[in-house]
């Protein structure tokens, strides 16, 4: 996937702030792997806030319903 400028401008910003308020030194793989963690939470938490969201709303399956399903789509046994 192509890197957008949003998405450099991004970087540029947590990797200052990082290093702004690091008491220690960061390398650049830290600086990457820190950022990319960040993205990822925001999109974990946002993948969580829509499923409170469907469950409050009353758009739900039981577990034992959708397993079985599952166990029947793949021929599982139980």
């Amino acid at each position: 996937m192509p890197v957008t400028k949003d998405e450099l401008d991004h970087f540029h910003q947590f990797a200052a702030n990082t290093i702004q308020h690091s008491e220690a030194e960061v390398s650049w793989d830290d600086l990457f792997i820190r950022w990319q963690s960040s993205r990822e939470r925001s999109d974990i938490n946002s993948a969580i806030r829509e499923g409170l969201a469907d469950v409050d709303a009353g758009r739900f399956r039981p577990a034992t319903e959708a397993m079985e399903e599952i166990r029947k789509e793949f021929g599982f046994r139980k």
